[in-house]
């Protein structure tokens, strides 16, 4: 899949994460996509739904489990912030192909536990790309602005980045 297609998925995944903004969920959002259309798409709901496994892949996952396994190693999952080990285990036991992700600004992400899977999961069938990076500057903004980032913020988790300097002409 070309940049391009990644950026225009990546930017469906940013209208979830400012969904979850509205709602004063964790700024995170997510769409699955297969054969170059959007399959699902999903905010983190967490504080709305009062569950602390409402993040947005696992939502997202949920939406087309049984597509998923008729599709196996074909879908890409989007996400503006890289999965937690939770969801990577779901991205996994659902054979998503490739994983996109925006930010990991906490450290909080999971995708090197690829490397540290036990034997069976270490099979071809198992295996995931992942690329991150993609729309960060997008991510980030979104992200930032969360109320539960706040904490982050707080404890000195991630920091703000300094205000872009703009040209005036």
């Amino acid at each position: 899949m070309s940049s391009i297609n990644d950026e225009k998925f990546m930017k469906e995944a940013l209208k979830e994460a400012e969904t979850s903004l509205r709602e004063g969920n964790w700024p995170i959002g997510c769409v699955i996509e297969l054969d170059g259309k959007i399959i699902a798409r999903a905010h983190n709901q967490v504080y709305t739904q009062n569950d602390k496994t409402a993040h947005a892949e696992m939502l997202a996952i949920k939406q087309v489990q049984d597509v998923l396994m008729k599709n196996v190693r074909k879908a890409t999952l989007y996400t503006t912030y890289e999965p937690c080990p939770m969801c990577f285990g779901g991205i996994i036991l659902s054979k998503i192909k490739r994983v996109v992700s925006g930010i990991d600004l906490d450290k909080s992400g999971s995708m090197y536990f690829k490397e540290n899977l036990p034997i069976l999961f270490k099979s071809d069938k198992f295996d995931v790309k992942f690329e991150t990076g993609i729309l960060a500057d997008e991510s980030y903004e979104i992200f930032i602005q969360g109320e539960p980032t706040k904490k982050l913020l707080e404890n000195g988790l991630i920091r703000k980045k300094p205000p872009i300097a703009r040209l005036q002409s």
